[in-house]
């Protein structure tokens, strides 16, 4: 195994789309939450995205983003590099307000992200030929860092920026979120592509994707309505390539990882309010419940990671 690698947090996943408003924090927090219910183990969820809707989501509010001192800008501003031995990265995990039931933590984000993607740029420039490798290399061993914890989910925004592609290489793997219509599937192809432009020793894993926002027809033998099933057809057919050409994604026999349905109480819960999550095995509208959707997208990324490095 290459040293690049090597470094990697095991069980780390970035989740991503080229595409914004698809769920991809939706699927970071309930896959948290049901990873640590499925296994029993401590599960961290990391906030990149300078909307901090994540961080919203699980209780905080905007004061208390504003005026830490511990969070994502912090923790990877450029004047921590040179000092990762010296991190003392715990200082940035935060307990979830309100939710006690589950070992699930994170590492707010913040509203500076917005200005970071500039100063990393002229810290890489200062630093010249070694500043994007050094910046790539401290994305690694900081996630390696969170080791305690069995699984690491980023939630990426939907863009290319340098704080985006490293937390992207550190990951050891990377799941596509995605609703299936017309226009939101296309994130899906030119994620991939750039995914493809990482060198083979720091490509992330495609785990396999997520469908968010599934609406049933009882007429239907998927349970999709017609559009929903025409999107996922030509989404597979995006992929094959992708997933042809490398051998070792833990997708060869089946893409899709599972399919979250268009559900209130989903959207109650990440309003913050936790209590809801009492209504998750309730049946609603000839849908699936959201309890049953999230065990079955759980099982499967706790199966195929196993599987990968088994």
């Amino acid at each position: 195994m290459e040293e690049s690698r090597s470094i990697k947090h095991q069980r780390s996943i970035a989740i991503m789309n080229y595409k914004g408003g698809v769920g991809k924090t939706t699927v970071t927090y309930l896959l948290g939450l049901y990873l640590t219910l499925t296994t029993g183990r401590e599960v961290l969820i990391v906030d990149i995205d300078a909307q901090c809707s994540l961080t919203f989501a699980v209780g905080f509010q905007p004061d208390e983003i504003s005026l830490s001192r511990h969070n994502v800008y912090q923790l990877v501003h450029p004047t921590k590099w040179p000092n990762f031995s010296r991190l003392r990265v715990e200082d940035y995990v935060k307990t979830i307000p309100g939710l006690t039931a589950a070992p699930l933590y994170i590492v707010p984000g913040a509203f500076e992200v917005d200005n970071l993607d500039l100063e990393i740029t002229d810290s890489i420039h200062d630093r010249r030929e070694r500043g994007k490798s050094e910046f790539f290399l401290y994305c690694k061993q900081l996630i390696n860092s969170f080791g305690k914890y069995r699984y690491v989910l980023v939630d990426t925004p939907p863009n290319k920026m340098y704080l985006t592609q490293g937390l992207l290489r550190a990951c050891n793997f990377f799941i596509p979120v995605t609703i299936p219509d017309g226009i939101s599937i296309y994130g899906m192809p030119r994620l991939l592509q750039w995914v493809q432009q990482i060198p083979d020793e720091e490509r992330p894993t495609m785990l396999g994707y997520v469908l968010n926002g599934i609406n049933r027809s009882g007429g239907s033998p998927s349970g999709m309505v017609v559009s929903q099933q025409i999107a996922v057809s030509t989404l597979n057919d995006a992929l094959e390539p992708y997933l042809r050409q490398h051998d070792d994604v833990a997708t060869r026999d089946e893409p899709c990882l599972g399919e979250i349905p268009r559900l209130d109480q989903i959207a109650k819960f990440m309003g913050a309010d936790k209590d809801v999550r009492l209504d998750f095995a309730r049946h609603t509208s000839g849908q699936p419940t959201v309890d049953r959707c999230l065990k079955q997208i759980a099982n499967s990324v706790f199966a195929r990671i196993e599987r990968h490095h088994a």
